[in-house]
């Protein structure tokens, strides 16, 4: 009898436990699973609202909603020291000045310049001497002159060179690779969060065979999700609201990529929520991110360079 009572306790608290575990997963993965799934017609009608302002529909999209909660991030904060020691030369005088009513702090040498915002974003500038200097700069080839960069290799030049300064972070993901001249490329990341993309983190690295030429950056350290998952609108819906918003083109632009994440300005406050948007870009560099859950435009940056 006791045996018997014991067996069911325990088959009882293995079906407690995977259904714990069962749940642990479903929830990690949940916004991968749709709560309606879009129709032709939605797209086709989408198609047609681009074409009115003189957009092609080139990119491939989820036909899906999703429900996704608010996510409350923070700034990430860089520590000064470690910066000005890795970016500038120790052995030259260092110039510091404040700007923006003391929220700036600028460092400058005499072929560079390093910004320090108080809330945590970055922006690097250094000019080569035309003569070969013996390496100084982060992530610098001692024979520059006899190196030629391509894409991959200037992407693995970039991430050396973040790392020696401790600025690439392990949630950072290579977004797009742009070659601007003859050994001189653009590297740009996103930040990645529990499989969701954050826009409104960023690192853009300016890369040469000699180094880093120009680093923008500003990153964010996530909290957690919050509040309660809220159906979004779906991408046809996102991209007929952003065709409502525009004027006809002169010229013939596409929508290139679709995609689905998380997005806000920077703020300068202990921590907020950033809402799962839309993120659309189109054939001439600009981006417009438009809001999963209202169809609202959130923000829209242009091209780099």
């Amino acid at each position: 009898m006791e045996w018997s009572r014991a067996k069911n306790i325990l088959i009882l608290t293995f079906l407690a436990l995977n259904l714990f575990l069962g749940y642990s997963i479903w929830e990690e993965f949940y916004m991968h699973f749709p709560s309606r799934v879009v129709s032709q017609r939605e797209v086709e009608q989408a198609r047609d609202n681009l074409d009115s302002v003189n957009l092609e529909l080139k990119a491939s999209f989820s036909r899906q909603t999703f429900s996704m909660s608010f996510l409350t991030v923070s700034n990430r904060i860089q520590d000064q020291e470690t910066l000005t020691a890795g970016l500038l030369d120790p052995e030259l005088s260092i110039q510091l000045e404040t700007e923006e009513e003391g929220r700036v702090s600028v460092y400058q040498q005499s072929s560079k310049k390093l910004s320090l915002w108080e809330n945590g974003r970055i922006s690097f500038l250094q000019e080569f001497p035309q003569e070969p200097q013996e390496p100084e700069a982060p992530g610098e080839i001692e024979n520059f002159e006899e190196s030629q960069l391509d894409e991959s290799a200037a992407v693995s030049l970039a991430e050396e060179a973040l790392r020696d300064v401790q600025l690439f972070p392990p949630d950072a993901r290579l977004e797009e690779v742009y070659c601007l001249e003859e050994d001189r490329y653009l590297a740009t990341y996103h930040q990645v969060y529990k499989n969701h993309s954050l826009y409104g983190g960023y690192l853009n690295v300016w890369i040469t065979p000699r180094g880093i030429q120009q680093l923008e950056m500003y990153w964010l350290d996530p909290q957690g999700f919050s509040g309660q998952e809220i159906s979004t609108i779906s991408a046809a819906a996102a991209l007929s609201r952003l065709a409502d918003t525009l004027s006809p083109s002169s010229e013939r632009q596409a929508v290139e990529s679709v995609n689905l994440g998380y997005y806000s300005q920077a703020f300068d406050a202990q921590k907020w929520d950033m809402v799962p948007v839309w993120r659309i870009r189109l054939s001439n560099g600009r981006v417009y991110y438009i809001n999963a859950y209202t169809g609202e435009q959130e923000g829209m940056e242009d091209k780099l360079f």
